[in-house]
C-alpha cells in the first residue's frame, strides 16, 4: 500500500492505494494496514473493481491521535499485470513516471552499446515480474535522454536507482544479480 495524505482546516485524509488479486476483489477479503506502529483491520467487501474506494471512518484517531479519515483506493491486479512489463521512461516522463509515482520505482539507467547493461535488462526484467504491485520498474537509455543522465550522475551505467515519494533512497552501479537486486527491494521497507 502506499500513501497519500491531504489536510484541510477540519482533518486530514490520508489516501492508500491497495492492489487485490482477482479471487481477493469477486469474494471480498480482509487486509491489515500497518499504520505508526499500528495495524489496522480493512475490510474489503465482494465484488469490489478498480477504482472504488474503502473509507475508514476517523480511523487516524486511532493511529495518528488526530481526527482524520483513511480512503484506500482499490486496484485489481488482472492477469494481464502478473508480468509487470518494464516502462521505458524518457526526460519528458521521468517526473510523471518516477517523481509522482504511487509505487516504490527502481530506475535502470542503460545505453544500447553496453554490454554490462545488456546483462542487466533481464535482471530488472524478471525483479519486475517477482515485485509487480510493490515497485514499479523503468528504465531511460542515457544517449536519447541526457538531461536525466546528467541530473542523476550516471557517468557508470548500468546504475540503479530506487526511489520513493520522488526521492533517490538507494543507488546501484554495475551488473547485479538477480538475487542482490531482490536482497536490495527486500531490506525496503514498502
Amino acid at each position: 500500500m502506499s500513501e497519500d495524505t491531504k489536510q484541510s482546516n477540519a482533518a486530514t485524509t490520508v489516501k492508500y492505494e491497495l492492489l487485490l488479486t482477482e479471487e481477493e476483489a469477486k469474494a471480498g477479503v480482509v487486509k491489515a494496514l500497518p499504520r505508526k506502529g499500528k495495524r489496522l483491520q480493512v475490510t474489503v467487501p465482494t465484488g469490489v473493481a478498480t477504482g472504488n474506494t474503502v473509507k475508514l471512518t476517523n480511523a487516524l484517531q486511532l493511529t495518528d491521535g488526530t481526527p482524520g479519515d483513511i480512503l484506500i483506493q482499490i486496484k485489481v491486479k488482472t492477469q494481464e499485470h502478473s508480468t509487470a512489463a518494464v516502462i521505458e521512461i524518457t526526460d519528458a516522463s521521468f517526473s510523471t513516471e518516477v517523481l509522482a509515482a504511487n509505487l516504490p520505482v527502481v530506475v535502470d539507467f542503460w545505453a544500447p552499446w553496453c554490454g554490462p547493461c545488456r546483462m542487466m535488462s533481464p535482471v530488472v526484467e524478471q525483479a519486475a515480474a517477482l515485485y509487480a504491485c510493490k515497485f514499479k520498474f523503468c528504465k531511460i537509455n542515457v544517449d536519447k535522454n541526457p538531461a536525466m543522465a546528467a541530473q542523476h550522475q550516471a557517468m557508470s551505467i548500468p546504475m540503479l536507482l530506487f526511489f520513493k515519494n520522488g526521492q533517490v533512497v538507494d543507488k546501484s552501479v554495475g551488473a547485479i544479480s538477480l538475487s542482490q537486486l531482490k536482497s536490495k527491494l527486500d531490506a525496503w521497507p514498502v
